[in-house]
């Protein structure tokens, strides 16, 4: 049996929780072993009505053979943080899949990957420590990198390549064979028509650059 720990989070740790005890209710070879904190990153209080399954900071529990991951946040930035410090210490990842997601056999998945109610097509490649946050839809034959977020109701068309770090606003649209580079933010309920390099904040339809990653951050 599967035991599986949620690492790190608050919020978005608690809509983890829930997904997976959806999947346990349905696959009795796995179960849920709680929350564990990642340096200062989830706290008893963070999991507010679940803080009797908080059992203290990662650094402090040994992992077993039948133990696995799940990356308790959303933000790219904070999920590669908890991810790399818990690659390096050996930790195997489990893919959180909601059980109302469809994906088809022709899909290249990697690793500590969170998909909540999407659709995945055909011919598609993901790699690492994604998150697909409710109804994303991936046409056939996109490539997504490590390390992004899709908001809900997010879209990427046939052929769409994504690269890392990237932030994809819900509602947000990105049209057949454009090409997102890495470490890009985009708006809420915008249309990508042709895509965009790295360090670009895009919002509209059709979508522009209307700023720098640190224009967005100041």
């Amino acid at each position: 049996m599967k035991t599986i720990y949620i690492v790190g989070g608050n919020g978005y740790a608690r809509e983890c929780y829930d997904v997976l005890n959806n999947i346990i209710k349905t696959d009795k070879n796995i179960q849920f072993g709680g929350f564990l904190g990642h340096g200062g990153y989830g706290h008893t209080v963070d999991y507010k009505n679940k803080q009797n399954f908080y059992i203290g900071e990662v650094n402090d529990h040994t992992f077993k053979e039948n133990e696995y991951c799940i990356i308790g946040a959303g933000y790219p930035d904070i999920r590669k943080k908890i991810y790399e410090d818990l690659k390096e210490k050996g930790v195997k990842f489990y893919n959180l899949i909601s059980n109302n997601s469809y994906i088809t056999d022709s899909v290249e998945l990697g690793e500590a990957n969170i998909i909540f109610s999407s659709s995945i097509s055909v011919n598609i490649k993901i790699g690492n420590c994604n998150v697909f946050n409710g109804d994303v839809i991936l046409g056939h034959d996109c490539e997504i990198g490590d390390f992004n977020f899709l908001g809900p109701r997010s879209q990427a068309l046939g052929a769409v390549k994504i690269g890392n770090y990237n932030q994809i606003g819900a509602n947000t649209i990105i049209l057949p064979r454009s090409k997102i580079g890495n470490n890009n933010k985009i708006a809420p309920l915008s249309a990508v028509y042709k895509g965009c390099k790295n360090n670009c904040y895009l919002a509209g339809n059709p979508a522009l650059k209307i700023g720098n990653i640190e224009d967005y951050n100041s």
